[in-house]
């Protein structure tokens, strides 16, 4: 019984306006029915790059976005005025997403997207288990899924008319199928790229290290491994992380990740 009082005078307080959060130190705005479980430190090198990459981007696109917590953070250091598509499938953590984005007092805009990206419009099979952080692509014989149909990057833009500077791809796995359905956009402008690399999943479901290769090569773009040194394309699947660009980036970039 006060478990529930204390939940009901938690979400009546905090409820419309969000509540606020130390991360790293900083103060943020996030949705009340998440802040609690946020971690105070988030001490990863892909957020400490895309903090750094995001400076000057007008728009961003944060793939795999789950309750908006990278999405915030990036918010407070670009320029007013800007915006951040934040794509997200799951149900559950999409509706965290849209709320904190209500709340969220950035620079950035955040734009929250229902949809998965892909290279087709063939429907995903997707675990939906209840918990924010660990839906996922199911694999055969998984329990609880949903059917989702994804969204083509290239078809997206299009629609839209938006063109990004920086895009975060973190899709447990789906990481060669999304850039696939982007060639274009990469191809034609001079996005920057990170991509969290699962590489097991990736030869688990047929994407060998020369198939991932040959399509970064088919964009004409350069990967960066996480001390920033240039890779072959070959070497991507085995990284943990990568940043793709098309332009050179300074090794300054990555010190301190």
């Amino acid at each position: 019984m006060l478990r529930k009082l204390f939940r009901y005078g938690y979400y009546q307080l905090y409820g419309r306006t969000g509540k606020r959060i130390q991360v790293n130190g900083e103060t943020y705005t996030v949705s009340a029915h998440v802040a609690r479980g946020i971690n105070s430190v988030i001490d990863e090198g892909p957020l400490k790059l895309l903090c750094k990459l995001c400076v000057n981007a007008d728009i961003v696109f944060d793939i795999g976005a789950n309750i908006g917590i990278i999405s915030t953070i990036l918010s407070k250091r670009m320029k007013p005025g800007s915006v951040i598509y934040a794509f997200e499938p799951a149900p559950l953590s999409f509706k965290y997403l849209k709320d904190t984005a209500r709340v969220q007092k950035g620079n950035a805009r955040i734009v929250p997207v229902n949809a998965a990206v892909s290279n087709n419009t063939s429907p995903i099979s997707f675990v939906n288990d209840g918990n924010s952080c660990t839906n996922h692509i199911a694999a055969s014989g998984e329990q609880n899924t949903i059917s989702i149909t994804p969204v083509i990057i290239d078809a997206w833009c299009a629609e839209n008319k938006v063109v990004p500077q920086l895009i975060k791809i973190d899709v447990e796995g789906a990481e060669y199928w999304a850039l696939d359905g982007m060639r274009s956009t990469l191809r034609n402008n001079d996005c920057i790229v990170l991509v969290e690399v699962h590489g097991g999943y990736l030869m688990n479901n047929g994407i060998t290290a020369e198939m991932l290769g040959s399509l970064i090569d088919s964009v004409d773009y350069k990967s960066y491994d996480p001390s920033g040194n240039q890779i072959s394309n070959n070497e991507v699947i085995n990284q943990a992380f990568v940043v793709l660009s098309k332009l050179p980036l300074v090794k300054e970039t990555f010190q301190g990740i």
